[in-house]
């Protein structure tokens, strides 16, 4: 009798975007309905990276937003961050380099990748750009964003 074993093409690393994907697919509309509807598809778009990205949560207080992106792995060097009146956008470059060379150190393979994801966040009040500040730690990125006060009015 066969056993229920992945093919080596499912094992391999290139289709684990895609088999996690189908797997919160499958979830999504297998799961009993103890959670509504909408609940499930934010959980669903939350946590699916289908094409490599990452994820970044957006939290605001009366002062600040505070985004939080979560990319493991990754230096500091790799990160970039766009400041923009009413969004931010964070960005991850990875570039990998593998050569292999033989006895004589002449090059007999070499390979090289590059990947960028980005994301961007917006915001639903403008920002104190000259304010914001950014840490990295733990592979959690965390930038806080002060909003912009706006002047008041006094009514006569």
């Amino acid at each position: 009798m066969a056993e229920n074993r992945p093919s080596k093409r499912e094992e391999h690393p290139l289709f684990e975007p895609f088999n996690q994907l189908m797997s919160n697919m499958n979830r999504l509309f297998s799961e009993r309905s103890d959670k509504n509807f909408l609940q499930s598809m934010d959980d669903f778009f939350l946590h699916s990276k289908p094409f490599g990205g990452f994820v970044a949560e957006l939290k605001e207080n009366d002062k600040e937003y505070i985004v939080q992106a979560q990319i493991p792995g990754t230096k500091k060097e790799q990160i970039n961050i766009e400041i923009l009146p009413q969004y931010i956008t964070i960005t991850v470059n990875h570039r990998e380099s593998v050569t292999k060379e033989d006895k004589e150190n002449t090059i007999i393979h070499k390979k090289e990748s590059w990947k960028q994801s980005s994301r961007t966040i917006p915001f639903s009040k403008p920002i104190d750009q000259g304010k914001v500040t950014a840490n990295y730690e733990d592979g959690v990125l965390t930038v806080i964003v002060p909003k912009k006060k706006g002047k008041k009015i006094n009514i006569g």
